[in-house]
């Protein structure tokens, strides 16, 4: 069986490769921004066939369709940071929204050319939904996106929901919740955290965690969790387009401060700054992962203390190699 994974050098992807390599007779394919550094997949680099290509680049991402035929399709190719979207949201626009269409279209031109439809997995968020009362929002809940990468996201969500029932091509769409786990950027805050707590540990750092919103509430899943969760989708067809991919299992900000505390056994004080507070930023998100456990029998499996456990052993191996 041969997968595609597009954006396989980045945080999910990276993880998802490792995830599929241990399965198998499966075939990994993946595709990296063209010199892109790759160091997410160093360790496995020489186990992958590694495929060259800007997703926006239609006829580019076609060949590679062709070429390797696969079987099932994973596309987290994109730009995924809310703050980057305020700042260029015709690029967040352009790589979301067209890189997802190129992606169908390779998929739909590999069945025009006698090849069988691949399963493709689109990837959204579970930003899509915006400000909601709370309790867990469900697949059915409105959308309401508040923000540029919000916004792309629901485009291709709705335009992988199409291309399922327009011609047939079978296409689901995950709406991930906050995840997190090693090899995260630090510009998501449950990295941030576990890099200062690793500087101070370090003694690089004075012990002073500098954070925004220290009140906003998300339902975070480990990254380990959400591949399983990928996979488990394409593994089991489904009469559902959609699925949340989340927990149920909410904290505030100022409860990851507290775990790392307790993980590292560092005191802090906390410095907060409006210059780390998002732009109309969303005061509450949890989700319902129940559609996904009917029709997978997925649950979440890693606490998130040992997530950040993990992230902080990772960042405490990188400023140590640094």
């Amino acid at each position: 069986m041969r997968v595609l994974v597009t954006g396989v050098d980045g945080f999910v992807g990276s993880h998802m490769a490792e995830y599929l390599l241990g399965i198998a007779g499966v075939e990994v394919h993946g595709t990296i921004i063209p010199a892109g550094p790759g160091k997410n997949i160093s360790h496995i680099r020489s186990r992958l066939h590694i495929h060259e290509v800007d997703v926006v680049d239609a006829d580019a991402v076609e060949k590679v369709f062709l070429g390797v035929t696969p079987d099932k399709v994973i596309h987290l190719a994109g730009q995924a940071f809310v703050p980057t979207s305020l700042l260029d949201p015709v690029g967040t626009f352009r790589v979301n929204i067209m890189g997802g269409v190129s992606v169908l279209e390779g998929a739909r031109r590999q069945r025009e050319k006698g090849g069988a439809p691949p399963a493709v997995l689109l990837v959204s968020t579970g930003e899509v939904y915006g400000r909601h009362h709370p309790g867990p929002v469900t697949e059915d809940t409105p959308l309401k996106p508040l923000n540029p990468y919000a916004v792309s996201k629901v485009s291709l969500d709705l335009i992988g929901q199409d291309y399922r029932r327009t011609f047939d091509l079978p296409v689901s769409v995950v709406r991930p919740f906050n995840h997190a786990g090693p090899r995260q950027s630090p510009t998501f805050v449950a990295s941030d955290f576990g890099q200062q707590f690793a500087a101070i540990a370090a003694g690089k750092m004075e012990p002073v965690i500098h954070a925004g919103n220290l009140d906003a509430v998300r339902d975070y899943t480990d990254v380990r969790d959400v591949v399983r969760a990928y996979w488990a989708i394409l593994t089991h067809p489904s009469e559902h387009a959609v699925f949340n991919v989340c927990s149920g299992q909410v904290f505030a900000v100022r409860d990851l401060i507290a775990l790392y505390q307790e993980i590292t056994g560092l005191t802090v004080t906390v410095a907060t700054t409006a210059a780390r507070a998002r732009v109309n930023d969303i005061p509450f998100i949890a989700g319902s992962f129940a559609r996904l456990e009917a029709a997978t029998g997925w649950r979440p499996g890693i606490a998130l203390r040992q997530t950040l456990a993990d992230v902080y052993g990772y960042w405490q191996a990188e400023l140590a190699s640094s």
